[in-house]
């Protein structure tokens, strides 16, 4: 650090001086003055001075009068924890696991758990696709992905996010690979993956189509965000799986509210963009939260990805397992179609998450990349939803099952801005 702030050339240095001890107190204390009572340094491995054992009063020693301690202010309970899961469900924050890190926003904590029975085959509200001669053209020959017949909820998604955490994407030995990441992951976990399809079907069964399915999501190309590329086109070096973070918020200023980040959002997007209107619905306090404190989280998936002449680009991936079409029935050819996609990601304000994460990515390339440039280095964002991923260019030529937003740059900026504190809240805010 130069003072409180940091040094970024020294933080991207391979060497740095590093202060003797006797100069360590020193050399932190800007850093503890610019923290306002909030951060503190002592010395680790001193021997305490012994404290006094209690012996009780005496008559030449009487008893200490005791008195009841009041409060003298309310506590800022905005001030606490925050993830987009437990923004969203900030009405019941309680179901998070308090050993959970990240609150609920790792691995498919996020999901929902199954949809509606009525949505489900034979139930009172399912619409069987039409057959026979009457079928239209567009229902015959939909490609279906091995994925779509298996159980859905968070046990299973879990799992699935386990699996595509440890694999290696681009590996010669790809389907092996699953198979072995696969078996580990049910070492570890009780999951049901007896397909929802008529009986007679088996656990080893859905073993078989998971291993088939997640190979064929890999082998899925993606859109003009990614570059055209493939998860299989993506090696080692070139991706990081489950990125944890946490940011402070509202460093620098009050609390700020989820309709003030809408109304920032609304202020970037054109009337053309997908999300307008679902930004439009947060500005207009769909989700009414006030928060501050620190935001944490976990992205599945950075990948780097070509970017032409200006080289390199970095992508936010999440992966999502969804079921968006009736259980038990045939993948339609609109289920995981881009307007379906959208609709799913309005339903469960993913957008929101995929902006977190984007700012969260925005300030570790700030750090890390030298001469980064949010116009230049942010790629956007793709929701992978593994069910609608055949391996295939996927509905009228569009990326199969793969939702991409090419978030604007400058609002992935302001809202960094925002939450730190610094920025203002939109027009509508």
């Amino acid at each position: 650090r130069r003072g409180a702030a940091v040094d970024p050339e020294a933080f991207g240095s391979v060497r740095v001086p590093v202060p003797a001890d006797r100069e360590a107190l020193a050399h932190f204390e800007p850093l503890v003055a610019a923290a306002r009572g909030t951060v503190a340094v002592a010395v680790v491995g001193e021997v305490p001075d012994r404290p006094e054992r209690w012996t009780p009063p005496t008559g030449d020693r009487p008893e200490p009068e005791l008195g009841l301690a009041t409060l003298d202010r309310l506590p800022d309970r905005r001030r606490s924890r925050w993830s987009f899961s437990a923004i969203v469900d900030h009405g019941s924050v309680g179901r998070f696991d308090p050993q959970d890190a990240s609150l609920a926003d790792r691995g498919a904590g996020d999901e929902q758990e199954p949809a509606d029975p009525d949505r489900e085959a034979g139930g009172p509200g399912f619409t069987p696709p039409p057959a026979g001669p009457d079928a239209t053209a567009a229902e015959v020959g939909v490609p279906s992905s091995p994925l779509a017949d298996l159980p859905a909820g968070t046990a299973f998604g879990t799992m699935v996010h386990a699996v595509l955490e440890e694999v290696d994407f681009h590996s010669d030995r790809l389907a092996e690979e699953l198979e072995e990441a696969v078996e580990r992951q049910l070492r570890w976990r009780s999951v049901d993956l007896t397909p929802v399809i008529p009986a007679g079907t088996s656990d080893g069964q859905g073993r078989a189509l998971l291993i088939a399915g997640l190979r064929a999501a890999i082998e899925t190309p993606l859109g003009g965000v990614c570059g055209g590329v493939r998860l299989a086109d993506i090696g080692p070096g070139d991706r990081l799986t489950e990125v944890s973070f946490d940011l402070r918020l509202a460093d620098h200023g009050p609390p700020l509210s989820v309709r003030g980040i809408g109304a920032v959002v609304l202020d970037h997007l054109g009337a053309d963009d997908p999300l307008t209107g679902w930004a439009a619905g947060l500005a207009e306090g769909a989700i009414e939260a006030t928060v501050a404190g620190h935001l944490t989280g976990s992205i599945d998936l950075v990948m780097r990805v070509p970017g032409g002449s200006v080289g390199p680009r970095f992508v936010v991936a999440d992966y999502k397992t969804n079921a968006l079409h009736p259980r038990g029935a045939p993948v339609g050819p609109a289920d995981y179609g881009a307007d379906r996609l959208v609709a799913a990601m309005e339903e469960h304000d993913y957008p929101l998450q995929a902006l977190l994460y984007s700012v969260a990515l925005h300030r570790y390339l700030r750090w890390r990349v030298p001469g980064y440039r949010p116009d230049v280095h942010l790629g956007g964002i793709a929701y992978l939803f593994l069910r609608g991923m055949t391996g295939q260019g996927g509905v009228a030529g569009g990326p199969a099952g793969v939702f991409e937003w090419a978030v604007p740059p400058d609002l992935v900026v302001a809202l960094s801005d925002l939450l730190d504190g610094r920025g203002t809240e939109g027009r509508v805010a």
